[in-house]
Protein backbone atom coordinates (compact mmCIF):
# COMPACT_ATOMS: atom_id res chain seq x y z
CA UNK A 1 0.00 0.00 0.00
CA UNK A 2 1.42 3.36 -1.10
CA UNK A 3 1.19 5.99 1.69
CA UNK A 4 2.67 8.84 -0.36
CA UNK A 5 0.40 11.87 0.09
CA UNK A 6 -1.46 13.00 -3.00
CA UNK A 7 -0.59 16.65 -3.70
CA UNK A 8 -3.34 19.22 -3.88
CA UNK A 9 -2.78 21.39 -6.94
CA UNK A 10 -4.48 24.77 -7.02
CA UNK A 11 -3.62 28.46 -7.31
CA UNK A 12 -5.18 29.55 -4.03
CA UNK A 13 -6.25 28.11 -0.69
CA UNK A 14 -8.39 30.05 1.79
CA UNK A 15 -8.61 28.88 5.40
CA UNK A 16 -11.57 30.12 7.43
CA UNK A 17 -12.29 30.27 11.16
CA UNK A 18 -15.19 28.54 12.93
CA UNK A 19 -17.53 31.38 11.88
CA UNK A 20 -16.54 31.05 8.20
CA UNK A 21 -14.42 34.23 8.10
CA UNK A 22 -11.31 34.02 5.90
CA UNK A 23 -8.24 34.08 8.17
CA UNK A 24 -5.40 32.70 6.05
CA UNK A 25 -4.79 32.90 2.32
CA UNK A 26 -2.14 30.91 0.47
CA UNK A 27 -1.89 32.03 -3.12
CA UNK A 28 0.23 31.86 -6.25
CA UNK A 29 -2.53 33.30 -8.43
CA UNK A 30 -0.50 36.40 -9.31
CA UNK A 31 2.50 34.33 -10.35
CA UNK A 32 4.35 34.92 -7.07
CA UNK A 33 3.71 32.97 -3.84
CA UNK A 34 1.96 34.86 -1.04
CA UNK A 35 0.80 33.98 2.47
CA UNK A 36 -1.61 36.45 4.09
CA UNK A 37 -2.83 36.41 7.69
CA UNK A 38 -6.23 38.08 7.89
CA UNK A 39 -8.00 39.65 10.86
CA UNK A 40 -11.62 38.89 11.73
CA UNK A 41 -12.77 41.51 9.20
CA UNK A 42 -10.69 40.05 6.36
CA UNK A 43 -8.07 42.81 6.45
CA UNK A 44 -4.45 41.71 5.84
CA UNK A 45 -2.50 41.87 9.11
CA UNK A 46 0.69 40.24 7.89
CA UNK A 47 1.96 39.09 4.52
CA UNK A 48 4.89 36.99 3.41
CA UNK A 49 5.61 36.91 -0.30
CA UNK A 50 8.22 36.50 -2.99
CA UNK A 51 8.48 38.97 -5.83
CA UNK A 52 8.40 37.61 -9.36
CA UNK A 53 12.22 37.76 -9.38
CA UNK A 54 12.44 35.75 -6.14
CA UNK A 55 13.10 38.44 -3.52
CA UNK A 56 11.32 37.95 -0.14
CA UNK A 57 9.09 40.57 1.48
CA UNK A 58 7.39 40.57 4.90
CA UNK A 59 4.75 43.24 5.58
CA UNK A 60 3.25 43.89 9.01
CA UNK A 61 0.12 46.01 8.98
CA UNK A 62 -1.20 47.82 12.02
CA UNK A 63 -4.79 46.98 13.03
CA UNK A 64 -5.20 50.73 13.58
CA UNK A 65 -4.83 52.37 10.13
CA UNK A 66 -3.72 55.61 11.83
CA UNK A 67 -0.63 53.92 13.30
CA UNK A 68 2.71 52.80 11.77
CA UNK A 69 3.31 49.63 9.76
CA UNK A 70 6.56 47.79 9.03
CA UNK A 71 8.23 45.83 6.25
CA UNK A 72 11.32 43.66 5.91
CA UNK A 73 12.55 43.30 2.35
CA UNK A 74 15.44 41.89 0.38
CA UNK A 75 15.71 43.35 -3.13
CA UNK A 76 18.31 43.82 -5.85
CA UNK A 77 19.92 46.67 -3.84
CA UNK A 78 20.25 44.88 -0.47
CA UNK A 79 18.20 44.31 2.70
CA UNK A 80 15.88 46.88 4.33
CA UNK A 81 13.67 47.27 7.39
CA UNK A 82 11.17 50.08 6.81
CA UNK A 83 8.61 51.74 9.08
CA UNK A 84 5.83 53.84 7.54
CA UNK A 85 3.32 56.12 9.23
CA UNK A 86 0.12 56.99 7.34
CA UNK A 87 0.93 60.72 7.76
CA UNK A 88 3.92 60.27 5.42
CA UNK A 89 6.75 59.92 7.93
CA UNK A 90 9.00 56.90 7.55
CA UNK A 91 12.33 55.52 8.57
CA UNK A 92 14.45 52.67 7.38
CA UNK A 93 17.55 50.73 8.17
CA UNK A 94 19.48 49.23 5.28
CA UNK A 95 22.46 47.11 4.36
CA UNK A 96 23.30 47.36 0.68
CA UNK A 97 24.94 44.72 -1.50
CA UNK A 98 28.27 46.55 -1.43
CA UNK A 99 28.35 46.38 2.41
CA UNK A 100 27.27 49.95 3.16
CA UNK A 101 24.77 50.38 5.96
CA UNK A 102 22.64 53.22 7.23
CA UNK A 103 19.58 54.78 8.77
CA UNK A 104 17.33 57.25 6.94
CA UNK A 105 14.59 59.38 8.54
CA UNK A 106 11.84 60.98 6.44
CA UNK A 107 9.43 63.65 7.69
CA UNK A 108 5.64 63.80 7.32
CA UNK A 109 6.01 65.60 3.98
CA UNK A 110 8.01 62.73 2.49
CA UNK A 111 11.26 64.71 2.67
CA UNK A 112 14.48 63.01 3.72
CA UNK A 113 15.68 64.84 6.86
CA UNK A 114 18.46 62.68 8.32
CA UNK A 115 21.02 60.16 7.03
CA UNK A 116 23.53 58.18 9.06
CA UNK A 117 25.58 56.00 6.73
CA UNK A 118 28.68 53.86 7.02
CA UNK A 119 30.12 53.14 3.59
CA UNK A 120 31.45 49.74 2.57
CA UNK A 121 34.95 51.16 3.16
CA UNK A 122 34.03 52.00 6.79
CA UNK A 123 33.70 55.75 6.24
CA UNK A 124 30.87 57.20 8.37
CA UNK A 125 28.70 60.12 7.26
CA UNK A 126 25.94 61.85 9.22
CA UNK A 127 23.77 64.45 7.51
CA UNK A 128 20.89 66.61 8.65
CA UNK A 129 18.81 67.89 5.73
CA UNK A 130 16.50 70.87 5.54
CA UNK A 131 12.99 70.79 4.14
CA UNK A 132 14.51 71.73 0.77
CA UNK A 133 16.59 68.52 0.78
CA UNK A 134 19.89 70.36 1.20
CA UNK A 135 22.43 69.37 3.83
CA UNK A 136 22.34 71.65 6.89
CA UNK A 137 25.61 73.05 8.29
Amino acid sequence: MDTTPIPVVTQEIQIVDAQGHPRLLLSAKSGAPTIQLLDANGKVGAELSLTTDGHPLVKLSNPDATKPAAALEVDDKGAHVKFDHPDGASSYLFLNNAGGTGVVLIDTHGKRRFNAVVGADGTPRVERLGADGKVLP
